[in-house]
């Protein structure tokens, strides 16, 4: 093991590489292509949406996992995010939700989300949509 001496040498210069990798990340401009059409996700106003799902969760939890899953953002954050991305949205989004609708912090959203009730619904307005979607004629 390394003495003690040399640990803080390498903490300090750990710290002040840190310290310029942020300052060149904060100073580097971002380049933005004029002809992207795509929809920066981060500032998306999801208000509505949550008083579609805040509406039909009066129904109950599985109608309010429908309302959003029907939602034509998904689709479009799925196309233009992949799966990966679109999962993170899902999650990002439904945690915003729960926050706004009942004013939890951050642990209580997620907490809720990973409820056995929650996730049942979630499949099964999942499950119910992926019917309705094979139904429909092309």
């Amino acid at each position: 093991m390394a003495s003690a001496n040399k640990q803080q040498k390498r903490a300090t210069r750990a710290k002040a590489k840190a310290k310029q990798n942020r300052t060149q990340r904060a100073a580097a401009p971002v380049e933005l292509d004029p002809n992207d059409d795509r929809i920066d996700f981060e500032s998306v106003d999801l208000t509505e949406l949550f008083k579609k799902m805040i509406d039909a969760e009066k129904t109950s939890q599985q109608a309010m996992c429908i309302a959003f899953l029907e939602d034509p953002l998904l689709e479009l954050v799925y196309e233009q995010e992949g799966e990966e991305g679109a999962m993170d949205f899902i999650l990002a989004a439904l945690i915003e939700y729960r926050q706004w609708s009942t004013e939890v912090d951050e642990a209580g959203a997620l907490a809720w989300i990973e409820s056995p009730a929650f996730q049942a619904d979630y499949v099964a307005a999942s499950d119910i949509i992926a019917a309705q979607t094979q139904q429909k004629p092309n």
